[in-house]
């Protein structure tokens, strides 16, 4: 067994793993962007069945509410980058997706659903996620 060589000086320290709530706001906003990515598939290509009252709702409202929802799940994978490369960029990134996806949530489904709460609540854990990258880079 030999042992491991010693790193150069010049070389930086390895820096930890992404914290947390960092790892946690990206889960929930990658989980959360599919839907709105998929449904604005769906609706472009057309292959969602029209026989379920939902889907007729969502062929029924306008491009514009199409044009939101579907953006809410390109916001979603703006924040992601944001998140991983720009913490205090994806407070606000964070917070465009969240009201895109409540007002297309509403506008294409008619209903509040426990998506747009998990939405909102992305907005505060990019907060905290900036908050934890912040210290974690003042640190290193």
């Amino acid at each position: 067994m030999s042992t491991p060589q010693p790193a150069p000086h010049d070389a930086a320290p390895p820096r930890p793993g992404r914290s947390l709530a960092t790892r946690f706001a990206v889960a929930l906003v990658a989980c959360l962007s599919l839907g709105p990515l998929m449904t604005g598939l769906g609706l472009w290509l057309g292959f969602l069945p029209n026989q379920f009252p939902v889907i007729q709702n969502l062929y029924a409202a306008g491009p514009a509410a199409h044009a939101v929802w579907f953006g809410a799940g390109v916001l979603g994978i703006a924040a992601i980058v944001a998140l991983l490369r720009a913490p205090r960029l994806a407070v606000a990134v964070c917070l465009a997706f969240a009201i895109a996806y409540v007002f297309g949530a509403l506008w294409l489904l008619g209903q509040f659903t426990f998506g747009a709460w998990a939405a909102i609540a992305s907005v505060p854990l990019s907060i905290a996620a900036a908050v934890a990258e912040s210290r974690r880079a003042r640190l290193a």
